[in-house]
């Protein structure tokens, strides 16, 4: 959980439904601290639209942290309303009873007579926004916090630019799909937790890889000592599960861009038919330097090309598999099986929740094709593979029990904040990616005990496509 020193109380919008003078002469204030590396939590009122639950709890656990917190007010109304006075009377109830024996309230405000400000407040100490700068006033916050303890010393931080209300892209307009087409990802199965998420992935999905195993097999296609390739392996979790025990197959190479996976994969497994390489599938040389790995293992083509869930991360998806078809024997197979966010569906929803996640998820930097399931039949086409047929294969709530319902929850949504939280790291003052990481932060917590929940039903498609070279 993040720590902060100091916490801002100020009230976002006016009654006019305008931003209060209050929220820019907070941002002033934040900008400033973040400037002398004092951590400050600076309220993301969009988890507002998450519902009141959420919106206290992120507001809390941030009260909890806060050795000093300050109250802007340009109205005393609002200082009175609903959340602030929720704020500073939580502090100061938590200063009274020992709960912060090392605990400040500072209020900041303009046109207001500190007389005026609830009793509660007038035994803090009151600066007046007209007689001291904002320069001048986080002098003084910074003193206070000497006085109460050194403050944590935050990460070298550059100032944060304004706030604008963020707009949430409509994800099926074609403007926005053909931006996003030719973007590469900047997905990494290095992110926390990714390694176990996948292993849930692989053992979820196998049902689905099944319908094509099944179809390749009685038509024929898995001759004897058949060479499979897995394009985008990652840990090889699911190459050892779908093939490592086939009689048929005596080598399967797994190729992946991301030297450290394919490192902890080669450690992972023992199975003497597998081959773990490094090979970038998108790289300027891949003809070649995929040449020279199977040459360097004695393989002249494949006979089966897997790919599962990787043509979405590509920048140029059909480029790739017209590259990898010539690798493909005459009589060889192919099989892709991707994800597509237009498939899966909820109920109940009352707040549209899962929308909400979906549509959030397709702005994030670096986000990949999430509609990528319905693009599988015409990329194979248009890379100049034929006899296409696409399976599909339904995962649903009905019948499982909680621990596999946590599962799929892992598998198809747990992930989304991690792209906003990359976002949100490089910048930790930029307020726009923050609200974005805490929103999604907090959208999942939600979804995932509504998921968890016995009368809430979900579902979601597999899309697997196989087609001769």
């Amino acid at each position: 959980m993040d720590t902060f020193d100091v916490f801002i109380s100020f009230k976002n919008t006016g009654d006019d439904g305008r931003r209060a003078d209050d929220a820019m002469l907070a941002e002033l204030v934040y900008k400033e601290l973040c400037a002398r590396k004092i951590p400050t939590f600076y309220s993301n009122v969009t988890l507002l639209q998450l519902g009141e639950s959420i919106y206290k709890r992120s507001i809390d656990g941030a009260l909890d942290t806060a050795k000093v917190l300050v109250v802007i007010g340009t109205r005393l109304e609002y200082i009175e309303s609903r959340w602030i006075g929720y704020e500073w009377q939580s502090f100061h109830s938590d200063l009274l009873d020992g709960v912060k024996p090392d605990g400040e309230i500072i209020t900041y405000t303009r046109d207001i007579d500190p007389r005026a400000l609830p009793r509660a407040l007038r035994s803090y100490q009151n600066c007046n926004a007209a007689e001291m700068n904002v320069d001048a006033f986080c002098d003084f916050v910074e003193q206070a916090l000497r006085k109460l303890e050194k403050p944590a010393v935050a990460p070298d931080l550059k100032m944060p630019q304004p706030v604008d209300d963020l707009d949430v892209h409509d994800p099926f307009s074609n403007v926005f799909l053909e931006a996003k087409r030719h973007r590469k990802s900047a997905y990494s199965s290095t992110y926390h937790h990714e390694a176990s998420r996948l292993k849930v992935q692989a053992s979820n999905s196998r049902s689905s890889d099944e319908l094509a195993l099944d179809f390749i097999e009685r038509s024929g296609g898995l001759p004897e000592h058949a060479v499979v390739l897995d394009a985008g392996c990652a840990y090889g979790y699911v190459a050892e599960d779908r093939f490592g025990n086939m009689d048929r197959v005596d080598t399967i190479l797994c190729i992946d861009n991301n030297a450290e996976v394919i490192e902890q994969a080669r450690k992972m497994h023992d199975n003497p038919k597998m081959i773990f390489e490094v090979v970038d599938l998108e790289s300027e040389r891949f003809s070649e330097e995929f040449r020279a790995v199977l040459d360097a293992h004695g393989l002249d083509a494949i006979d089966v090309l897997f790919s599962a869930l990787t043509l979405h991360h590509l920048k140029n998806p059909r480029k790739v598999l017209r590259q990898l078809r010539k690798f493909v024997s005459r009589d060889g197979w192919i099989i892709l099986r991707g994800s597509d966010d237009g498939s899966k569906l909820c109920y109940p929803d009352p707040h549209n929740l899962m929308k909400q996640i979906i549509e959030k998820s397709l702005t994030a930097e670096g986000v990949s094709d999430r509609l990528n399931g319905r693009k599988l039949f015409t990329q194979l086409a248009d890379s100049g593979f034929h006899d296409i047929r696409v399976f599909s294969n339904m995962k649903d709530l009905s019948a499982i029990d909680y621990d596999d319902r946590e599962a799929l929850f892992e598998e198809s949504f747990a992930y989304r904040s991690d792209y906003f939280r990359k976002a949100y790291e490089k910048d930790p003052t930029d307020l726009a990616r923050r609200n974005d990481y805490e929103w999604m932060r907090a959208a999942l917590e939600l979804f995932e005990q509504q998921f968890c929940e016995r009368a809430f039903w979900y579902c979601e498609y597999d899309y697997i496509a196989v087609a001769r070279r």
